[in-house]
Parts: structure tokens; C-alpha cells; sequence
């Protein structure tokens, strides 16, 4: 019996969301086409469904927290990989109902940005995860997490 691994759930959902940027599939199509049953760990696949949930519905406040905490970051500009490392850190903090330590989501996602782009990329990951891990408890209690610009979405 293989065991669920979350790293490699975090880099398939990382996947998956970056996949639906360019082209809207199902999850079952998507899970078929990359996973084929080639790993030798399972996936969290409730995990990567309730994140990718999370992200698409959430995508504005998301947004909102970036420039709230990284004002001179242009968002609107920015590239996609770069992009989701940060939405899928801050997406754990926030709102996955398992509750994951934010440092420990923090550290995930810093390393995924590795793995993804390069190591200057990292260090603005970590630089803006840390700032809104710095401003955790403020973030959580605002119940005012407004749109960035609502006709603004990297998902199609």
C-alpha cells in the first residue's frame, strides 16, 4: 500500500492550476492525462480538491492580500508562475479547512517556487508569504477582504 504525499499533491495542484490558466479541463481529465498511476505515493486528491476550490472562488481576496502586503508588487504583470506559489501559500493559511501550521505552508510553497522559476523568484515568495505570515492574525480577523479588480483573473 503506497502513502498519500502532500508534496507531491501540492506540485500537482500547482500543476492543475497553471493547466486551467490556458485551457478549462475536468479534474478527471486532467488527473488521467498527468497521473496515469505513474507515482509510487498516492495523491490528496480531497486535499487538491478542496485548494483548487479554494483558489478559484477566492481568487480576489487573494489578490486584495498581495497588493494589501506587497504594494510595490505588480500584480497585473506578473507571470503565472510566480503567481501561484503565493496564491496556493496564502490559500492554505487562510482557508483550507484542515489546518495546516503557516509556517510549515509557507516553507511548501517557497520550496515549490524553487522547483517552478528560479532562486531570485524564491526569495520574493518568501519575502511576501513572510510578510502576510507576519500579519497573519490581522489578515484572519478582517472580515473586509475586499476584490482587487473583479474583472481581473489569471483562471480562464
Amino acid at each position: 500500500m503506497s502513502q498519500i504525499s502532500r508534496k507531491l499533491s501540492r506540485k500537482i495542484l500547482f500543476q492543475r492550476l497553471y493547466a486551467d490558466c490556458f485551457y478549462k479541463n475536468s479534474e478527471e481529465l486532467f488527473l488521467e492525462a498527468f497521473f496515469e498511476g505513474k507515482f509510487n505515493h498516492e495523491i490528496d486528491e480531497k486535499y487538491i480538491k478542496e485548494m483548487y476550490n479554494i483558489i478559484l472562488t477566492k481568487e480576489s481576496e487573494l489578490l486584495y492580500i498581495i497588493k494589501k502586503f506587497a504594494p510595490k508588487f505588480d500584480i497585473a504583470n506578473m507571470h503565472l508562475l510566480y503567481m501561484l506559489p503565493i496564491f496556493i501559500g496564502i490559500a492554505e493559511m487562510f482557508y483550507l479547512k484542515e489546518e495546516i501550521p503557516a509556517k510549515v505552508s509557507l516553507n511548501e510553497w517557497v520550496e515549490l517556487a524553487k522547483t517552478f522559476s528560479d532562486e531570485s523568484w524564491k526569495r520574493i515568495v518568501n519575502g511576501i508569504l513572510n510578510k502576510v505570515f507576519e500579519n497573519y492574525e490581522d489578515i484572519k480577523n478582517d472580515g473586509t477582504k475586499e476584490s482587487y479588480i473583479s474583472s481581473f483573473s489569471f483562471f480562464i
